[in-house]
């Protein structure tokens, strides 16, 4: 080989101090904190979707003209089936337009993991969806002519919403986390229509049970974000895999 065509390679001592050196300017205070993740990252694009979330969320007022009787007596089954409709639409209606679109693809490559950013967006679906289930539950509860009592009301709706949140959020890990979570909330939702028609299964549970189960389920799901908060580019090799 011509020696004016010969590229001098570095020696191992130098090629370790250039690593050594890469390495510390890539690595220094560049830990991601998704505290200054801005709201808007998480809905960028999807705000479609969370529009048709929130209308499918209001979808129990379609009962409102139904006689006070007839609505009470309905009233248990559908707080309970109606409340993780928000949350639920928003996180499937998301995960689908984005895979659609390629921009999961592109989330899986943020220095932030794609688990992280999942779980954030759940947190935000599942404040939106209680905001919307306060109101709702409210008009169901004054146009049934105040047969049940609000906090039994209240109590089986967040229940029922946070038992999916968690639900959710301990499936997240999985390659079809969300078909996991789906297939379960269907069953569990086959089972109470048959048994409320029935035996009128919900409206012999007591309230006190509702609210332990909602808070036992809260508690859940907020130690599943916490987790994930904690670590977040936790589950960033499993995405890496894919």
């Amino acid at each position: 080989m011509d020696k004016k065509d010969h590229i001098p390679m570095p020696t191992p001592m130098e090629r370790r101090a250039a690593i050594r050196r890469i390495a510390e300017e890539g690595l220094a205070d560049t830990a991601p904190s998704w505290r200054s993740l801005p709201l808007s990252a998480l809905v960028f694009g999807v705000e479609d979707c969370l529009f048709m979330a929130v209308l499918l969320g209001l979808l129990p007022l379609a009962l409102l003209p139904l006689p006070a009787g007839l609505l009470a007596e309905k009233l248990s089954l559908t707080l309970f089936l109606s409340a993780p409709l928000l949350y639920a639409a928003a996180h499937l209606l998301t995960m689908w337009k984005e895979s659609q679109c390629g921009t999961l693809d592109w989330k899986r490559t943020c220095r932030l993991s794609l688990q992280t950013l999942t779980a954030l967006r759940m947190g935000l679906f599942g404040g939106a969806a209680v905001l919307v289930c306060v109101p709702v539950d409210l008009l169901l509860w004054h146009f049934s002519g105040r047969a049940m009592s609000l906090g039994r009301i209240l109590a089986v709706s967040f229940s029922s919403l946070f038992l999916h949140a968690a639900l959710s959020l301990i499936c997240r890990e999985g390659r079809r986390g969300w078909a996991v979570t789906l297939t379960l909330w269907v069953l569990l939702d086959g089972l109470l229509t048959v048994w409320e028609t029935r035996v009128h299964f919900l409206m012999e549970v007591p309230t006190a049970v509702f609210c332990l189960l909602a808070g036992t389920c809260l508690t859940a799901a907020l130690y599943q974000l916490y987790t994930v908060l904690r670590q977040p580019q936790k589950g960033g090799m499993l995405y890496a895999q894919r």
